[in-house]
């Protein structure tokens, strides 16, 4: 039976399916740091499938207040169980409870009715690599900026993860891969493309935007062989706005705080920013508003202005009464923010 579209977005969305929907969500972002998936068995942190019910509560309650689209951190540090690395550090596959994480997350997905955007990787991936409590994390600074290593990251990690969500048999809550949390911020020097130099976070090993490129366009490469979701980059903010705009996504991201928002307001559209080719989204906000505009203000701003969805930072800081706003909003637009 061919899929029609009953609702579609009036303003601006991202199409899931033959659906377009403003994508109205929100991060979770994690429960366990870095131990969603796979664990940190040093530290007692386990992953979703061994915790499913705390899981499965709190993507109800994301559900319950109007999000559709759960953001939803995999891999921001390489420590624990989640990867297997050799005697030099390089990734050697999934740790023993990956796989079962991940399938997991999927299936909560389907029992709250949400959908999942994975976030594979973040800046923090860039710090060094170090030895906390007993615990090791690899930085993937090295990794990243070797050819051979980064294949065995991306065959070995990235393959595998995305070959788990497509063998689900709910695989259509997987609606898109953000490949990386706010890139820029573990990257120096100049912008191939016109934008502000940039400026690294300072605890990060960084690299130049070239090698991030060639990262992200392998791991994008990947991830189109092995699922059919969509593809993102989460991008810290529109200081940026063209650093990946050659790059295989299908939709951009963006972040807002109040430091962005001093140079960068909110209150503008994409093609004010220069952004016309590809839908975006505002995906990391927080839901306590700005100082000088209220979580309402914003989510009506964007809907408004064509924008093509808003997922706020984050549930496990939200307040009932900012809840209940995102619910108010989500109840006004109706199926026009429901997948």
């Amino acid at each position: 039976m061919e899929c029609v579209d009953e609702c579609p977005a009036e303003k601006g969305g991202i199409k899931i399916g033959c659906e377009t929907r403003f994508m109205f969500g929100m991060n979770y972002a994690w429960h366990n740091f870095a131990g969603d998936f796979g664990g940190i068995a040093a530290w007692d942190k386990r992953g979703v499938a061994a915790e499913a019910e705390t899981h499965a509560k709190n993507l109800a309650g994301i559900r319950a207040h109007g999000a559709s689209v759960v953001r939803w951190w995999m891999l921001p540090e390489l420590r624990g169980e989640g990867v297997v690395f050799d005697a030099n550090d390089n990734p050697t596959g999934l740790g023993g409870t990956t796989r079962g994480d991940v399938e997991k997350a999927l299936e909560l997905a389907e029992q709250a009715d949400v959908h999942l955007m994975f976030c594979l990787f973040s800046f923090d991936n860039f710090h060094a690599t170090r030895v906390d409590a007993d615990v090791r994390t690899v930085g993937i600074a090295p990794l990243v900026t070797d050819a051979a290593r980064r294949a065995a990251l991306l065959e070995n990690v990235v393959r595998p993860l995305a070959q788990a969500v497509e063998q689900s048999p709910y695989r259509h809550r997987m609606v898109a891969w953000d490949v990386i949390n706010e890139p820029e911020l573990a990257m120096t020097g100049p912008s191939p493309y016109g934008d502000p130099d940039y400026d690294p976070d300072p605890q990060v090993e960084p690299i130049a935007h070239e090698q991030m490129e060639a990262f992200l366009r392998d791991t994008i490469g990947v991830l189109r062989a092995e699922s059919r979701a969509l593809i993102t980059i989460g991008s810290a903010s529109m200081k940026w706005a063209r650093a990946w705009t050659t790059t295989d996504v299908d939709f951009y991201t963006f972040h807002m705080n109040d430091r962005v928002n001093r140079y960068w307001p909110y209150n503008q559209s994409p093609a004010d920013y220069g952004i016309t080719d590809k839908p975006v989204v505002m995906a990391d906000f927080p839901v306590a508003g700005l100082a000088t505009a209220t979580l309402s203000m914003l989510l009506e701003s964007w809907y408004s202005q064509g924008y093509a969805g808003a997922i706020s930072w984050a549930y496990g800081d939200a307040t009932p009464t900012e809840l209940e706003t995102m619910k108010a909003f989500a109840d006004s637009k109706g199926c026009d923010v429901q997948y």
